[in-house]
């Protein structure tokens, strides 16, 4: 498939992912449930965090997608806290040597939660 997405305004691109997205939502075969091996990631993203009556709202900032929201139920939240501080005890910070983009080695087993059910 070739489609000329030059000519698209930012405005007019956001709007096409968004409804790209939505579509791939309700299509099979669904997402992975699991993490991949290696995935790219954003080095150091922006992000927000607001309570919720039973959880948080996460936002992480994707430079091409823009703000991706995420409601936690208080038990992730919980979990996410304890993982994070057990990963930081664990683990040195080095150097950073990951570009923007750049595949990561994902740890296998360690850290993952949620359904993944969309609202």
């Amino acid at each position: 498939m070739n489609i000329d997405i030059s000519s698209l305004s930012a405005a007019e691109l956001d709007e096409l992912i968004a409804r790209a997205a939505a579509r791939r939502a309700i299509l099979e075969p669904a997402q992975p449930s699991q993490p991949p091996q290696q995935a790219e990631a954003m080095v150091n993203p922006a992000w927000h965090t607001s309570p919720l009556p039973n959880g948080v709202l996460f936002m992480l900032r994707h430079p091409g997608l823009g703000w991706l929201g995420f409601a936690l139920p208080h038990e992730h939240r919980v979990h996410l806290a304890s993982l994070w501080l057990h990963q930081s005890l664990l683990y040195r910070p080095v150097e950073a040597t990951v570009s923007v983009g750049a595949p990561v080695a994902i740890t296998p087993n360690f850290g993952s939660g949620g359904s993944g059910t969309m609202h």
